[in-house]
């Protein structure tokens, strides 16, 4: 649920941010909701609460809030709890592809998980609070929004991962000698670890694929005649701008089709909610001729050395994906099989036949 949230991709669940009240009473501050992928849910109706990639609302950034009206242009949207709707504050209104998910109601009701934000973003403190100052002691100037988080997850998870390869060749195996007659359920936490990888690399995979794309530049020559300043087949440069609309940096490596055609950045780290302003030089086309060029966008995500990036994209897209998915692979691996092991555990259950309120009770007294 971390990762999700810095990728922009919930999965399984989102959150209201700890200090945004604009969905009271509906779903409170720092409180979780189910999220139901946009591609699985279709296209929302007045009424569904909707995560979108915001433009304007707090510098843009993934915005949870109710579509109370469909227009040609996009949906109109509002908090619950807000007076008026995001599009009267400058937000233009959502289309299909800023939308990432649909909040899960039952009969109009939004099941919450309370506190679940909160929680979240604390754990994203310690993570960062943890790795911060080791990182940072080595030398390494990283990015604290993204490389940071990538390289220290990847650190952890493989310290945890040889911890368990340790222990499971050591021969002497954990005995509970002590003897029960509670009924004892095997959970295989090797099921679990597919579980969360699956959970993990298909949200962050589809992330990075489905934003990229190709951005189409025209160049008019019949303006380029007019004002007479470039002759046909002189070089002229033509601006246009990209934008991370997520919550964690991204680099996006551009690539135009035509030989003759460069660009001021073939690659660039843009921070979140941050926009940069790309110059292509394209010959000029002769007068009544429009030349479309073609300038492919791959986006990846910034968890690890830029450097690294731009090196593996250069010997294949790939490389980068397959490297990318190592790192979250061997952090959710080390997860699990440092605290719990590659095997089946047994989970012992003293509370069947307990009134809750008995269990409630000796919870609180622990």
């Amino acid at each position: 649920m971390v990762l999700g949230q810095l990728l922009g991709q919930p999965m399984l669940f989102a959150y209201v941010q700890p200090d945004s009240t604009s969905m009271e009473p509906t779903i409170e501050a720092g409180d979780g909701f189910v999220a139901l992928p946009a591609f699985a849910t279709g296209d929302p109706r007045p009424g569904d609460i909707i995560v979108f990639q915001a433009e304007v609302i707090e510098g843009g950034g993934i915005t949870t809030h109710r579509v109370v009206e469909e227009t040609a242009d996009g949906y109109i949207t509002r908090g619950d709890n807000n007076p008026f709707t995001d599009q009267d504050g400058g937000e233009p209104p959502v289309t299909d592809d800023q939308i990432v998910a649909q909040a899960l109601q039952i009969g109009g009701y939004a099941p919450t998980i309370p506190e679940l934000g909160t929680g979240i973003q604390s754990l994203q403190g310690v993570i960062l609070g943890v790795t911060a100052p080791v990182i940072g002691a080595a030398g390494f100037g990283i990015d604290t929004t993204g490389e940071l988080l990538g390289v220290g997850l990847f650190g952890l998870g493989l310290i945890l991962f040889a911890v368990s390869l340790l222990r499971s060749r050591s021969g002497v195996p954990s005995r509970d000698v002590s003897r029960s007659t509670a009924v004892t359920d095997r959970i295989d936490t090797r099921l679990v670890a597919i579980a969360l990888l699956l959970i993990v690399l298909v949200p962050a995979n589809a992330a990075m694929v489905v934003a990229s794309g190709e951005t189409d530049l025209t160049i008019a020559g019949d303006e380029i005649a007019e004002s007479g300043d470039v002759d046909p087949g002189e070089p002229i440069e033509s601006e246009f701008e990209i934008r991370n609309d997520g919550v964690l940096t991204m680099v996006f490596i551009l690539e135009p089709g035509p030989e003759d055609v460069t660009m001021s950045d073939d690659g660039v780290a843009i921070p979140p909610g941050e926009t940069t302003t790309v110059t292509a030089s394209v010959p000029a086309p002769e007068p009544d001729v429009d030349r479309t060029v073609p300038v492919t966008e791959q986006r990846y995500f910034l968890l690890l050395p830029e450097s690294m990036v731009f090196t593996l994209h250069e010997y294949s897209p790939l490389a980068v994906f397959g490297v990318l998915n190592l790192f979250l692979s061997v952090s959710v691996l080390g997860f699990v099989g440092g605290i719990f092991g590659f095997s089946e555990v047994r989970v012992r259950n003293t509370d069947r036949e307990v009134p809750l309120s008995i269990v409630l009770k000796r919870k609180l007294r622990r």
